[in-house]
């Protein structure tokens, strides 16, 4: 099935020295390895945390500022109704309309006078 790895206390298997060099001597230090890997896992574990809290605080902090935004939109379109509302308002009264028919005449008066 799967190769298993020599460690320092098992002999490696007999094979000619004169193919390989390299393949006569047994596999070392595979368990420093598996430590270096297993020390490798545990950084990225904590590095993948680390991005995920802080994600969370931003994430976090935009949700606050979202909410904030739209309340003060809230708020200004409320402000806003109120606005148009009292313009409406003055804009129906006789002062305003006595005004603006004022201003109609004195408007074309003065363009009779200029010519």
């Amino acid at each position: 099935m799967a190769d298993h790895k020599k460690t320092p206390t098992e002999p490696a298997e007999p094979t000619s020295a004169a193919s390989d060099p390299l393949e006569a001597q047994p596999v070392k230090n595979t368990a420093d390895l598996d430590d270096i890997s297993l020390a490798q896992a545990l950084l990225d574990v904590d590095v993948a945390n680390a991005r995920v809290i802080d994600l969370t605080k931003r994430l976090t902090t935009l949700t606050k500022e979202l909410r904030q935004t739209t309340s003060d939109l809230q708020k200004a379109k409320l402000r806003n109704r109120k606005i148009a509302a009292e313009l409406d308002q003055i804009k129906g009264s006789r002062a305003f309309r006595s005004a603006s028919a004022a201003q109609r005449v004195l408007g074309a008066a003065r363009s009779r006078l200029s010519r």
